[in-house]
Order: structure tokens, then C-alpha cells, then sequence
């Protein structure tokens, strides 16, 4: 794919959750998930906003062919999932960041999602790079779902990357090593999909 200064080739990071519009007109804080470490509590917006960030900066410093956007809702910017479904419809990767959740604390595991045909490609190799990133973490495969978010006319995914609800995952994520490996592999994933790696 060539890219010249007149069609660059877009791509966009989306953190999940943090500040939606409300039908009245208003902004309300969505935090996504909660987890607790002892007596602190983790926010799923929080740690989604972290990785998109570390993220979007290794696109940008490792490869500037790509033009990234990072989208992480605000309360000056807040966005409804249908305006983040529309954002940059010419994307040429989309990929949404979160962390799961479960009712049971021992549920665990780092998983893949895509809504359309289109976006298996997509999907298979940012698992592969969640598979490098987060060796000896349990892989919970890739599935399809028809998520909002995804539901793009070009290649989307939605990763979650661990279950906030379950300690040790929890931890895992926190750390800043982590949080480089899946920076570094998943930044490597999306240029090489869209043909600038």
C-alpha cells in the first residue's frame, strides 16, 4: 500500500468507556469494569486510556508512514459508542482497547473480538501479537460478536486484553513491562496489516 502526503493511511486507537454524551444533552463518566486490588479500586476507562496511549505513541514514534488517531473519550470530547463506530470511516484498522470482566474472580485470560467477515484478518493478527505480548497468559481465543463498535465498513477489533475482576490479571496489567510488550507487539501487528510494518 502507498501512502502519499494526499492519502496517508489512517489508523485509529480507541479506548473503551470514559465520557459518553447522555440523551438530555449531558456528560456522565462511564468507568467500563472495576476491579480491586486490596482497598484499591481500578478502573477499566483508566487502564484502556493507558494502553491506547502507549499504544498510538510506539505507531507514531516506531511508524510515522502511519497517520494514528487516538480517541479517548473526554469530558470536553465525550463519545457514544455510534460516534466512535463513525469516527474515521476510512480507517484502515480500527482497534478498541478494554479489559473484561466476569462475576466470577478466578474467570481469566486475554481475548480477541471482530463483528464482520472483513475484520478476521485483523483480528487473527492482533491476537497473535496478544499471544507474544502476554505469553503464559491464558488465551482465550478469538470470537465474533455483533459489538457496536466493530460494526465498521472496514477491518475493526476489539481486544481485552485480561479480566480486571480476576487479582492476577489485574496486576499483570498494571505493570509497565506489560504494558510495553503489548504496546510494542500490537503497534507491529497493525503496520504490518495495513501494509507499512
Amino acid at each position: 500500500m502507498e501512502t502519499n502526503a494526499m492519502s496517508k493511511t489512517i489508523v485509529v486507537i480507541d479506548a473503551g468507556h470514559g465520557f459518553k454524551p447522555t440523551p438530555s444533552g449531558g456528560v456522565v463518566f462511564d468507568p467500563g469494569a472495576v476491579g480491586y486490588l486490596g482497598q484499591a479500586q481500578h478502573r477499566e476507562a483508566d487502564i484502556a486510556a493507558q494502553y491506547a496511549n502507549s499504544i498510538a505513541y510506539m505507531l507514531r514514534t516506531v511508524y510515522p508512514a502511519i497517520e494514528t488517531r487516538l480517541l479517548i473519550a473526554t469530558r470536553e470530547q465525550p463519545l457514544s459508542l455510534q460516534q466512535r463506530r463513525r469516527y474515521e470511516p476510512s480507517a484502515a484498522a480500527f482497534v478498541s482497547i478494554h479489559l473484561n470482566a466476569a462475576e466470577s474472580r478466578n474467570a481469566h485470560g486475554y481475548e480477541t473480538w471482530y463483528s464482520r467477515e472483513h475484520s478476521v484478518g485483523l483480528a487473527h493478527a492482533l491476537h497473535g501479537a496478544l499471544q507474544r505480548a502476554l505469553a503464559g497468559r491464558l488465551d482465550r481465543g478469538v470470537k465474533q460478536k455483533g459489538l457496536t463498535v466493530c460494526q465498521r465498513e472496514k477491518p475493526s477489533a476489539l481486544l481485552e486484553l485480561g479480566f480486571i475482576t480476576n487479582a492476577s490479571d489485574l496486576e499483570y496489567l498494571l505493570l509497565r513491562e506489560t504494558r510495553a510488550r503489548v504496546a510494542r507487539e500490537v503497534a507491529k501487528a497493525v503496520a504490518e496489516f495495513v501494509g507499512l510494518g
